[in-house]
């Protein structure tokens, strides 16, 4: 396991490098997306995964998967300022976190979230992106999902009020984050 920051890099998915075959994170739906949709979802620009490995090493600690996406301005309770009137805006979708159950709890987790939000902020530049929208997984039951939610909300993510297992952060909040971990680090 890694000893420090600097011994972990995160890499986009390489199926001829990564070893895809032994991530195990526990949630069935997590390991077979990484086994057998994200390479071909990934080759046909649906998605792109990135993967937490140890420096010079292939075995995948963890994942994360994004792509970009619209949501209705209708979805939020307050309608922001400069909206466009299509009622449009652009996000970048957070499809899958996951980390292999051996190095669970070592903050890789939180290594890929702020990698996510350091994506948001280079396409917002670029292209504009106005939040990073996820959707809370129901498997393994209430308490899982309820501590998926939780983790979820103590990096910011707040839930849509239409749909409570739906969440997103704007990207005022996300370069916050991402302004406060480069001035710390």
């Amino acid at each position: 396991m890694p000893t420090e920051a600097g011994d972990l890099r995160i890499e986009t998915l390489d199926p001829a490098r990564h070893d895809r075959a032994g991530f195990s994170c526990g949630v069935e739906r997590l390991d077979n997306y990484l086994k057998l949709s994200a390479r071909k979802q990934q080759k046909d620009d649906m998605t792109r995964v990135y993967v937490a490995v140890e420096d010079g090493r292939t075995t995948i600690l963890g994942y994360h998967a994004i792509n970009l996406g619209m949501m209705n301005v209708d979805a939020l309770s307050k309608r922001p300022r400069g909206a466009p009137d299509h009622g449009e805006l652009p996000i970048l979708f957070l499809g899958q976190v996951a980390v292999s159950e051996t190095a669970q709890g070592q903050g890789i987790g939180s290594i890929l979230m702020h990698h996510v939000f350091e994506k948001a902020c280079g396409i917002a530049s670029e292209a504009g992106c106005f939040a990073i929208v996820l959707d809370v997984m129901p498997d393994g039951g209430k308490a899982a999902y309820k501590r998926r939610k939780a983790w979820y909300e103590t990096f910011g993510f707040q839930s849509f009020v239409s749909d409570p297992g739906r969440m997103f952060m704007t990207m005022k909040q996300v370069r916050l984050i991402v302004s406060e971990h480069a001035d710390a680090g």
